[in-house]
């Protein structure tokens, strides 16, 4: 608030002025009963800002409605800067004007007034969100009730003609398989006619409930809030229209229209988008605030020669060469490649499936492949070498985030386990680079191999096998938890129950063998009193072949499955199982305490990497490692917190690493 007293004087929209004195008369002389539609948009930002995109809404509207009209409402374009800027329109013929608003005028006679005098005053808080942003929710709002007619966002693409078209305002998602019942409306498209009362509704909400702090909540939330509130009163005097009408594409789904079909199936769905848009939609929103810095490349659906909803004039903000081209499909693969199962964030439940179900062609993990179905066979034959323990690890990032951390725990487990032998069930890392990746340690004559994993295989025949093939349907919602998070606490369960042995977890350093040790589960916490456990964790699970607990785990992870929840299908499912089913002498199970697998917990855990500086921290030092290599198998290093910590000289991870490696030793001073 102190900072909106001291601006205050800045902000012409606050202010009548000369310019805003003829707003009025400029509505009524330039929106006359002449126009075949009357169309707003509003601009508060630099006229500087009024590039391409938006001349490419302006065009649209014309090209679809020769004889409509459009006021932008804008006090930096009411300005020669924006004739010039509007002159290419201009030139065309089209009834297009600027006009600085009057907002005083607007406001009078209507709730809002009391809250624009509020905040001219300087007793409201204005909130973190651009002000402006708000000022145009508001606006629109005004603009209608006063004037009616369609108001549009600039960011909007026309591609159908309004005409005939009252009192809608439309849905941006809806519940999946039913267009008609609407779980969110937008308002960057808005048509009604002068004083509607769903539109008083908007403006008096908007008074009583603003709140400068939440993004959407002055603006999309609104009006999903109050049409849901007075649907059963005045609901039959306006349409709520389906998403395929002003948003066919969610803010998802958008960017696949700016990029160049790169396969026969990329192509098929351009076409079915350009049929969509000409026979379905009125317009195309291309949400902004995703994909404004997006350059437009050749043959996409907003630049088509497959039968385009129309050819603009002005010139698109679009990729000039191949280079260019290249450089964007680059960094896209790039970003792909990090995270190919990483979901949007603050996606709703609806988007995401949406993401999911268009993503699900590309999820090789998710099909059997002439690569993966020889996983089964590849297990048996690395596990007939006499291994004095099998071992698995499971690896669903890029190869080449394999790094000194994982090598550290391969180091270390072969260090402590001679004769053992490890599985990495890993598409990456079974490749040529993940060879090379691996290569030291094969060099060592460690029995290690990683296998592209056969998840239908792994799975089949389990309580699992309904919860993958419901997800392979695209019905599901995956979650805003990585995907491969989740897909990794199945395959070790699955890989347990099918093949027994030992799972661990890439952030681990042993210390002891671990060979020799059955069914066994360890103890993350314990309560101080009573000294049971409070929580186990699933990074090191050891179990027989087909142990009927590892089956129970599968089954509560099918029937109980939340991909939004951090740990739900892990350390919480383990621990929900046990808890319920209690120590059954046919599981022969056993609970090690938190010393054995997770002898420093994750608050902790950062003081192992830092040198002593003192005498007495050097002392503790020592016998923190004297105690670790007596008492625990291994450590478990929680790698969502240390893993860009460096491993300073005279750390306890420094002595630890020394010790037990033979190949990651110049993993010290890097980030591991």
């Amino acid at each position: 608030m102190a900072w909106l007293r001291s601006h205050l004087s800045e902000f012409e929209v606050f202010k009548s002025t000369n310019l805003s004195e003829k707003f009025h008369q400029r509505v009524l002389e330039s929106l006359n009963d002449e126009c075949e539609v009357r169309f707003f948009m509003t601009w508060f930002s630099p006229a500087d800002y009024f590039g391409n995109r938006e001349l490419l809404a302006v065009e649209s509207v014309f090209k679809t409605h020769p004889q409509g009209c459009l006021m932008i409402v804008s006090g930096s374009m009411d300005s020669p800067q924006g004739s010039t800027i509007l002159k290419p329109l201009l030139d065309l013929g089209y009834k297009v004007v600027a006009a600085t608003p009057d907002i005083s005028l607007l406001l009078e006679n209507t709730p809002a007034k009391t809250w624009f005098q509020e905040m001219k005053s300087c007793k409201r808080d204005p909130g973190r969100i651009p002000l402006s942003q708000n000022l145009s929710n508001l606006a629109r709002l005004a603009i209608l009730y006063k004037y009616g007619g369609v108001y549009l966002d600039t960011d909007f693409i026309v591609t159908r003609s309004f005409k005939g078209l009252k009192n809608s305002i439309g849905a941006q998602t809806v519940v999946e398989g039913d267009s008609k019942n609407w779980t969110r409306l937008n308002n960057a498209v808005l048509v009604f006619e002068k004083e509607h009362p769903l539109v008083y509704s908007f403006m008096e909400e908007f008074a009583t409930t603003f709140d400068g702090n939440k993004w959407g909540h002055n603006g999309p939330y609104l009006v999903s809030r109050v049409v849901k509130r007075v649907q059963e009163t005045i609901g039959n005097s306006f349409t709520v229209l389906p998403p395929v009408a002003f948003y066919p594409f969610n803010w998802i789904d958008i960017q696949r229209l700016f990029q160049t079909p790169r396969s026969r199936n990329d192509f098929t769905l351009l076409k079915a988008d350009l049929v969509k848009l000409n026979k379905r939609s009125y317009g195309l929103h291309l949400w902004n605030k995703i994909t404004k810095k997006i350059k437009i490349e050749k043959g996409t659906c907003t630049l088509s020669n497959v039968k385009p909803p129309f050819k603009p004039n002005v010139p698109l903000p679009m990729s000039t060469s191949s280079s260019s081209v290249s450089a964007v499909t680059s960094n896209q693969q790039e970003k792909e490649e990090l995270d190919p199962l990483l979901p949007p964030p603050k996606a709703s439940k609806s988007e995401r499936i949406s993401w999911f179900r268009r993503k699900l062609p590309e999820l090789e993990i998710l099909k059997s492949t002439t690569k993966s179905k020889r996983f089964h066979g590849r297990v048996l034959e690395l596990y007939n070498n006499n291994c004095s323990a099998q071992f698995f690890m499971i690896w669903l990032s890029p190869a080449k985030s394999f790094g000194p951390r994982e090598m550290l725990a391969v180091d270390t487990l072969f260090t402590t386990n001679p004769g053992a032998c490890l599985v990495i069930l890993s598409n990456s890392l079974d490749s040529p680079k993940g060879y090379t990746i691996l290569k030291p340690l094969l060099d060592q004559g460690f029995n290690l191999v990683a296998v592209t994993p056969d998840i239908p295989f792994l799975v089949k025949n389990t309580p699992a096998e309904a919860w993958l093939k419901k997800l392979k349907s695209g019905k599901m919602d995956p979650g805003s938890i990585p995907l491969f998070m989740n897909l990794s606490d199945l395959t070790r369960l699955a890989v347990l129950y099918k093949y027994g042995g030992i799972y661990l977890d890439t952030d681990i350093i042993f210390l002891n063998s671990i060979t020799g040790i059955r069914n066994a589960i360890g103890a993350q916490s314990l309560d101080p009193k009573t000294k049971r456990w409070t929580r186990l964790n699933n990074a090191v699970m050891v179990f027989d072949i087909y142990h009927p607990l590892m089956r129970e785990f599968l089954q509560e992870y099918s029937t109980t499955f939340d991909g939004n929840k951090w740990g739900h299908n892990s350390p919480y499912l383990v621990s929900r199982v046990i808890t319920r089913l209690g120590h059954k002498p046919e599981y022969n199970l056993t609970i090690f305490p938190p010393d054995a697998f997770y002898p420093v917990n994750w608050l902790k855990i950062p003081k192992l990497f830092k040198k002593p500086t003192t005498t007495r921290e050097a002392e503790w030092v020592e016998k923190t490692v004297q105690d670790m290599k007596k008492g625990s198998y291994m450590i478990h290093l929680w790698n969502k917190v240390t893993r860009k910590m460096k491993t300073e000289e005279g750390s306890v991870m420094h002595k630890l690493i020394n010790t037990h490696c033979t190949v990651c030793g110049n993993i010290t001073y890097s980030h591991t």
